[in-house]
């Protein structure tokens, strides 16, 4: 049978000397499972907060990734409305005047940053790229009737997020006279902000920030 030492410091070992020789081997005994039950019990109860706690962030993240999901809907909903009337709109007008154009009546720039990632977008259908951090990939599912479609990669949402020549427009009118400005205000759905990024030659992150290298200076 295994041996051990035990050590007590003086007033240990008077009591120890005073208990019957029957009771000493039990006590310790009882001494040892007790302590390997509390033990037990403490690491389970600490790995029992830190799952609630993972748990809790999890729900409050996929509620929150739930809300901005709806508000991107929500977003795409509209802007495909105004679309729409934007286009009922030119109708009449060149009915009446015939000599509307999207190029004489927007920023040259807009246009042609948009001619580009149309392009290119046709042509890199299926490519995987990442967001600035590395955290989310996307896909270029499919580009077709002025629209460019993302896959988030990362998520099980089905609907994939659309953007178009006005959102390029709106991207540019915040970018106006710079040559950065930073991440997510460029444009604010960052699936969109990363497909342009990628697919522009003369755009790139620079840490938080996206830098266009204008050709006009």
């Amino acid at each position: 049978m295994p041996k051990r030492n035990v050590y007590f410091n003086n007033d240990d070992v008077e009591i120890w000397d005073s208990l019957p020789d029957g009771m000493k081997s039990q006590l310790l005994r009882d001494f040892i499972i007790e302590h390997d039950y509390k033990w037990k019990n403490k690491e389970a109860t600490i790995n029992e907060k830190r799952r609630d706690i993972l748990r809790r962030r999890i729900m409050e993240k996929r509620r929150e990734w739930n809300k901005w999901d709806d508000l991107e809907s929500e977003s795409q909903w509209q802007l495909a409305h105004l679309e729409s009337e934007l286009s009922i709109l030119k109708s009449e007008f060149r009915e009446d005047f015939g000599d509307w154009s999207d190029e004489e009546n927007s920023p040259p720039i807009a246009d042609d940053i948009w001619d580009t990632i149309y392009s290119e977008a046709e042509s890199k259908i299926g490519e995987v790229f990442s967001s600035p951090s590395g955290n989310s990939e996307y896909r270029i599912q499919d580009v077709k009737k002025g629209k460019v479609m993302v896959e988030r990669m990362n998520t099980s949402s089905p609907k994939p997020s659309t953007f178009t020549s006005l959102t390029i427009k709106k991207a540019v009118d915040r970018l106006g006279d710079r040559e950065r400005i930073e991440s997510g205000h460029f444009m604010p759905v960052l699936a969109q902000e990363s497909a342009a990024v990628f697919l522009h030659p003369s755009m790139s992150y620079d840490g938080k920030w996206v830098v266009f290298e204008r050709k006009d200076r």
